[in-house]
Parts: structure tokens; C-alpha cells; sequence
């Protein structure tokens, strides 16, 4: 493979192996490494799609409790707010080919999350983008976003459910590598549909204090998008 990645890297290809998040079954995929990793979208999608999809992963990556998923509805709401001549009913169309190119999954209640095409094709952008907000497993160093997680809300250690399987597997007391306690497989992270929120320990001070200073600054974005609006109007209307 580094034989091939060494020929194919003068052409903008790579070869990169991961796993499927939900049952560990191993994937290979030949992706673009030139340029913007969103904007490698832009043979499929028009610049005011392209910046919808942006914004649907911010609100997946920091969704709170690493619940890594937005609902519909939620979803939705971000047509309006864009500003765009896209209706609800072609918003509904939009985030149903993002499902269907595999750009994102959907769960049987209707929840929105990164897929695997995702994670492996825009993992630089994700490891720049959102550092405070994504982790990676303690066995397969590959992003997480469905796995379990350690009790101790300060503890890092996170794995995905094949690789705790592999790894408890050989182990006579089931601790967490990293802290030691007594580790519990029911404490995931992932789709909120189809896990018990209230079983999830809280994010450290520190995480919640980082993801209400991109919160307030998102907002800060929208106001000035509105701002901006209102202006070009008025020198429409002066015209």
C-alpha cells in the first residue's frame, strides 16, 4: 500500500483503510487529497448546497453529549437560515441525496450522522476543523463517533464497539486503559435514538466552555449574513 500511495500521491489519490463504525467490517477507499476536502464535493454540489453540508457537519461533530447527530427537523432549520432560495421541500430532497451519495447516515428515527465516506474522505478537514470535539479510539486511532466511552467525564478513552470487543476480550477485569475504573460498555456515544442519554456522563467544563464560544461565534456569523442581506436590499431598492 505504500507502494501505491507513492505513485498514486503525484496524481492527488490515496488509498486509506478504515472500519465500519458498527461492525468493525474493514473498508478501503480511494480518495482525492487535493485541495479543500469540502470543496471536493463541488463536481456533485452547487456552492449554497456545499455550505448547507458544511453546516450540517458542525451540528453532528458538536451535537451535544457526543450524540454525533442532528435531527431532521434541526436540519431543516438551516435551510432558513442560510438565506437560499431552498425550500423545506427541497431541503428534504437535499439531505436525502447526501444520504443517498453516502455523504451521511440516517437512523430509523430520522437522525442525521457522519458516514463512513465522510469520516474517511474529510478526516483532515474534521481533525482541523472540530480538535476539541472529535476523539479517536485508544485501539484503532481512527475517529470515533459510535463506540463506547469512559465513565469519567475527564477520561479521554473512547473505543468503537468492535475494537472494546477485541480488546475486553483478552482482559480478565474490564478497566479502562487509561484511568483504571471499572469500565461500563453501556455508556456510548453516538445516535441518540438508540441510546440512553441519561446514562452518559456530562462533558468536562472545559469541552462545554469550548463549544459555547463556537456557539456564540456561529451566531455572530449569522447576524452579520443578515446584516449583509439587509444591506445589499437597501442598494437594490435605492437603485
Amino acid at each position: 500500500m505504500t507502494t501505491l500511495n507513492a505513485k498514486l500521491n503525484s496524481i492527488d489519490l490515496e488509498f486509506r483503510k478504515s472500519h465500519n463504525e458498527e461492525d468493525g467490517s474493514a473498508v478501503w477507499a480511494l480518495v482525492n487529497t487535493n485541495g479543500d476536502e469540502i470543496a471536493k464535493m463541488a463536481t456533485e454540489y452547487t456552492p449554497i448546497e456545499i455550505s448547507f453540508f458544511r453546516r450540517l457537519i458542525e451540528l453532528i461533530v458538536t451535537a451535544d453529549d457526543e450524540s454525533f447527530s442532528v435531527s431532521s427537523i434541526t436540519a431543516l432549520k438551516e435551510v432558513v437560515k442560510l438565506k437560499t432560495s431552498i425550500s423545506k421541500s427541497n431541503g428534504e430532497i437535499l439531505l436525502q441525496r447526501f444520504v443517498d451519495d453516502k455523504w451521511l447516515s440516517r437512523s430509523r428515527g430520522g437522525r442525521y450522522s457522519l458516514s463512513l465516506r465522510s469520516i474517511l474522505e474529510l478526516q483532515y478537514y474534521l481533525k482541523k476543523e472540530f480538535e476539541d470535539y472529535l476523539s479517536e479510539c485508544i485501539l484503532c486511532y481512527d475517529i470515533v463517533t459510535k463506540g463506547q466511552r469512559c465513565e469519567m467525564a475527564q477520561c479521554k478513552a473512547r473505543f468503537h464497539h468492535h475494537c472494546a470487543r477485541r480488546y475486553f476480550d483478552s482482559k480478565n477485569n474490564k478497566k479502562c486503559p487509561n484511568c483504571e475504573i471499572v469500565w461500563d460498555s453501556s455508556n456510548v456515544i453516538g445516535d441518540c435514538d438508540s441510546i440512553d442519554s441519561g446514562s452518559r456522563p456530562k462533558r468536562s467544563n472545559n469541552q462545554t466552555t469550548k463549544k459555547n464560544t463556537r456557539s456564540q461565534k456561529l451566531e455572530v456569523d449569522y447576524d452579520q449574513m443578515d446584516q449583509d442581506d439587509d444591506d445589499d436590499q437597501m442598494e437594490q431598492n435605492d437603485e
